[in-house]
């Protein structure tokens, strides 16, 4: 394959997955690893991408980025709508009638919540509003919102808790969105009152699962939830780079593919 035709199908590969590795690229045209840097290096010099660890984002996507957390939470929703509705549905599938649920405030766990009308008997404690709202559309569904000052960029309720705030509130299960998931660091919040939120709902239970569409492993935050090896399971869709599935599983953490193909969506077990 001549350099312009590559080049041209790595920014189109970038238009609809937004990020792409080096290994990923290598194998998808047949190159060696060096050449498809060479490729990133002229398109970086070009305007037309931003070179990462093994990888690359469009150009564009850090001012994306800026507008995705300075603007509404309609722009929030809308934007990797279609990853996060597919998300949520495979999320959904992990829970049973009856089961006591944490989940935090997020476009991505709006999504979530919706997917559960058809489930009975859920107990939830939740900081997000719109979360709340969905829920309350099930009417065998028991939810508690917790008290805080309003974020209305994010429709939730937040506060930064002491230990023992969530002290009484115990549940089997977490289901929680990030702003950013750092390998290995863990998930990050743009603020320490965020910060310290989700780790409370982390402590407070059972088992912790993440919902991150693929692009939140690019994203950037700086204060750190939990450390990575607290998390149980991440249920992300394919546009993953192959190196970020290599660097989750090796950690022994359940990985969840929602796939756009119909029926293809399938966990990746962790090894023994």
């Amino acid at each position: 394959m001549i350099k312009s035709e590559r080049q041209r199908l790595i920014l189109k590969s970038l238009d609809g997955d937004g990020v792409v590795s080096v290994a990923q690229l290598a194998e998808r045209f047949g190159s060696s690893p060096i050449t498809i840097r060479r490729d990133l290096i002229d398109l970086e010099r070009q305007g037309r991408l931003n070179r990462t660890h093994g990888g690359a984002t469009l150009a564009e996507d850090l001012h994306a980025y800026a507008r995705y957390e300075g603007g509404s939470f309609e722009d929030r929703v809308g934007t990797h709508g279609a990853r996060k509705r597919r998300i949520a549905e495979r999320a959904a599938q992990l829970v049973s009638d009856g089961d006591s649920l944490l989940i935090n405030a997020g476009s991505t766990t709006t999504e979530f919540a919706r997917a559960l009308s058809e489930h009975r008997n859920l107990q939830v404690v939740t900081n997000g509003l719109t979360v709340a709202l969905e829920l309350g559309r099930n009417a065998s569904a028991g939810v508690f919102v917790l008290a805080g000052t309003l974020d209305k960029k994010k429709m939730a309720t937040v506060f930064q808790p002491q230990p023992s705030d969530l002290a009484g509130i115990r549940a089997p299960a977490a289901f929680l969105g990030v702003v950013g998931l750092r390998i290995p660091d863990g998930p990050m919040m743009l603020t320490p009152q965020e910060a310290r939120m989700n780790e409370a709902f982390v402590e407070a239970s059972t088992e912790v699962t993440l919902l991150v569409d693929s692009s939140k492993f690019e994203a950037e935050a700086m204060y750190r939830v939990v450390r990575l090896e607290r998390i149980h399971r991440i249920v992300t869709d394919d546009g993953i780079a192959p190196s970020y599935r290599e660097r989750i599983e090796r950690l022994g953490i359940e990985l969840i593919i929602a796939a756009a193909a119909e029926g293809a969506c399938a966990p990746t077990a962790p090894p023994p």
